[in-house]
């Protein structure tokens, strides 16, 4: 009885299979002849009965149906999710072809229909994409990579991850797609689209940003063989090639890099200032090593290689930030020869004028012509008398002559230092000539008045204490000198790096507004003008301070400032130590928060005023602005937050100099009213346990001061105070604050709370 139940299921079976063949065979003829509703009833019964829903012809079918039904307006309405069916299906004729090699075999196939449905459906999905709905997009790139046909669904579902902020899930898809790209680029005639350079951009920013340069140098090396002139890829290969180069010590190696560089690069600012620094480093050490011959032949390299630019396109472009390009070797040498008298690279110019010259013989020195510039001769008399002493008594007397000569002219602004110089060292030699110690004088004088309208304030600094100390009785012209230093610095570098958010534009000032996004987790990006103020404002302070050194904001630390400012943007939050759960968490902007000054302002200027008036009983960002190991800072902000990263010690400072050398603010002889905070500090390399402030008035009366407690860590150790007073009551007056030592050492200085009238 088994058995026959067993033949009667088998022939009821293949009954029902020949059945439904039969209703499979009607669908096609009624497809073929646009039947498309009847053929949609009839192929809906295979797609749903057991014996026919499985197969990949099935499959197709229904999705060619679908597809018609979808194209015509007048079934759309009727039919609404056509197209979804058209797409499910043929995804599922794909998988029910067979093993991967006949999936392959049935795509190239059906192409020209598939090819149909992944335009349409990139079509929308792109509408999205291009108007950031990426998590609209996401899920239709995704039908389309399901195809398999094409590369474009493929790179722009990694880019949805990448743009909402997902970029860790946005990885395998870069990868495979570059994989794909690179592959098909490079073995065969395949056309370049618009599309192939994003994951090669991506994946190289991702990994840059994480500081896995190696890993991101794969991908931008394989992103500029598939696009060789793209300029994002271009900028991540600068970039790696500046961290490379950082790697290597000075030396006709890192020339070569350099110069390798500027095959690529020729116009780059960067490479350019670099092939300069290095050329001078190395002539300079070949000049303190008295290796004559080797610097002419290695002077001569410089020049050729600077009269080679003069063949290149953007010369001109070139000539803005390269002194010496495209000149010829006689205009070069004394370029050059100035650039190290200039600089005070004392043995490099007097190297280089020697090789101008041609080599005279000891018992012949050379006689320098009046022609030749004071800072020239001061070099050349001062080396040549080191170098020769058989001569020197020649050479003093000439050296004598020439100032002589030279003090009955008018010099040039660039020439005073060295007439000081000239007129300094003959007043040693001469002591019973008083010409030259009254020329020395009156040098000076002019320098600090000069260098103060020319905005060398550093300069002009140095001389003052320089004549204060040499000159006594001028006391009372070095008072308004001074005044004058204050006053010039504080318009041109303070008041003068001011800026607007343009929203309240001001037509007098330059106008700044963020133009990055938080939706696409873009940050910002500033101008180089913005930049230059904000290095303005900052070096102000710390040249009143009584720091020395200057820092520069670099192109990678405003990198990683400006995507900490948009972090904190997207996340409406200050912290130095944000998760990985922040919204737009990017790990590089993640580490500058670690090393940043967090400031609650959009406006950058204002921003860096607010970090020096701190108002923490440890002043601590005023203390890491200030900080004088301090060398390369970053700048970044968003619509309502600044980030300055400032906690850098990458300087090499003489240990001891500021054992002795105070930094300080308010600052040793005045600022501006303006600029005197609700807290004081006195920074110095020293133990501030027990020390004690005190101020007094310029009649003696002491000022009450609130002194905060002993908090080492930022920076220099730092003593901090607040004076109990009305500021008002004591402006343009001496204050005299003593700061005394656990040991009894004192500490004084003056300052004085100003008015300037802008």
């Amino acid at each position: 009885m088994k058995s026959y139940i067993l033949i009667f299921s088998l022939l009821f079976s293949a009954q029902l299979l020949v059945s439904q063949n039969k209703v499979f065979e009607k669908a096609k003829k009624a497809y073929s002849t646009n039947n498309f509703k009847g053929a949609n009833k009839l192929i809906d019964q295979c797609t749903e009965h057991p014996e026919t829903k499985n197969k990949s012809e099935v499959s197709l079918l229904k999705s060619k149906i679908a597809w018609e039904l979808h194209k015509d307006i007048n079934t759309r309405e009727k039919y609404p999710k056509a197209f979804k069916d058209a797409m499910k299906f043929a995804e599922k004729a794909i998988e029910q072809s067979g093993n991967l090699d006949q999936q392959q075999n049935f795509r190239q196939e059906h192409y020209d229909f598939l090819i149909q449905l992944l335009k349409f459906n990139n079509k929308e999905a792109l509408e999205a994409y291009n108007t950031k709905r990426y998590s609209k997009a996401l899920p239709m790139f995704k039908n389309s990579m399901a195809l398999g046909i094409d590369t474009q669904s493929l790179v722009l579902v990694g880019d949805c991850y990448y743009e909402m902020g997902q970029r860790i899930e946005s990885l395998p898809y870069f990868k495979k797609a570059a994989e794909m790209i690179y592959n098909a680029v490079l073995d065969s005639n395949t056309k370049v689209l618009g599309y192939f350079k994003i994951p090669f951009r991506k994946l190289g920013h991702y990994y840059f940003d994480l500081k896995s340069y190696d890993t991101a140098y794969v991908f931008v090396k394989k992103g500029r063989d598939v696009v060789p002139n793209d300029q994002h890829l271009s900028d991540l290969t600068y970039g790696l090639m500046k961290y490379n180069l950082n790697k290597i010590l000075p030396s006709e190696d890192y020339l070569l890099a350099v110069e390798n560089g500027l095959n690529d690069f020729p116009s780059d600012s960067f490479l350019n200032h670099k092939q300069n620094s290095i050329y001078i480093f190395l002539l300079n050490g070949l000049a303190k090593s008295n290796e004559q011959h080797q610097f002419d032949s290695f002077l001569l390299k410089f020049a050729k290689a600077k009269k080679n630019k003069a063949s290149l396109k953007t010369i001109e472009l070139v000539k803005k930030y390269d002194i010496f390009a495209g000149l010829s070797p006689e205009a070069f040498y004394p370029r050059i020869c100035n650039y190290f008298a200039e600089y005070q690279l004392k043995e490099a110019a007097y190297s280089t004028f020697v090789s101008k010259h041609y080599p005279r013989k000891a018992s012949n020195p050379l006689v320098l012509e009046a022609t030749e510039r004071p800072r020239i001769a001061e070099i050349y008399f001062k080396r040549a008398i080191e170098l020769l002493p058989k001569e020197s008594k020649l050479l003093t007397q000439q050296r004598n002559a020439y100032t002589k000569t030279q003090n009955k002219l008018t010099q040039n602004y660039y020439d005073v230092f060295s007439m000081i110089l000239l007129n300094e060292a003959s007043a040693k030699d001469a002591p019973k000539d008083l010409e030259f110690k009254q020329k020395t004088k009156e040098f000076r004088l002019r320098l600090i008045n000069d260098a103060s309208d020319s905005g060398d304030f550093r300069l002009a600094r140095t001389i003052f204490k320089d004549c204060k100390k040499a000159h006594p009785e001028t006391a009372k012209q070095l008072e308004l000198l001074w005044y004058k230093i204050l006053e010039n610095d504080f318009k041109q570098n303070y008041f003068g790096s001011k800026m607007s958010v343009k929203a309240k534009n001001d037509p007098k000032l330059p106008g700044f507004y963020w133009n990055g996004n938080v939706d696409s987790c873009r940050a910002g990006k500033m101008t180089m003008q913005e930049i230059v103020l904000l290095e303005k404002r900052i070096n102000y302070f710390r040249r009143n301070a009584g720091v020395s050194e200057e820092i520069v904001l670099t192109k990678q630390d405003n990198i990683y400032a400006e995507i900490a400012a948009m972090m904190c943007e997207a996340n409406k939050s200050l912290n130095h130590q944000p998760n990985d759960g922040w919204r737009c968490f990017i790990p590089a902007g993640a580490d500058a928060l670690k090393e940043a000054l967090l400031i609650k302002e959009s406006n950058p200027s204002i921003a860096i005023t607010a970090a020096m008036g701190h108002h923490h009983p440890t002043v601590g960002n005023r203390r890491w602005l200030l900080y004088p190991k301090a060398q390369y800072m970053g700048f970044g902000n968003s619509k309502n937050y600044s980030i300055i990263k400032a906690i850098d010690q990458s300087r090499d400072l003489d240990t001891n100099k500021y054992k002795t050398q105070f930094v300080c603010w308010p600052p040793e002889n005045g600022v501006s009213k303006m600029l005197v905070f609700k807290k004081w500090s006195f920074s110095l390399q020293a133990d501030f346990t027990n020390a004690v402030v005190t101020m007094k008035d310029a009649k003696g009366n002491t000022i009450e001061v609130k002194q905060e407690a002993n908090e080492p860590g930022y920076g220099l150790n730092t003593i901090v105070w607040e004076p109990v007073w009305n500021m008002n009551d004591y402006l343009n007056q001496e204050i005299l604050i003593s700061i005394k030592l656990k040991n009894n050492t004192v500490y004084t200085y003056k300052t004085k709370v100003l008015e300037f009238v802008l």
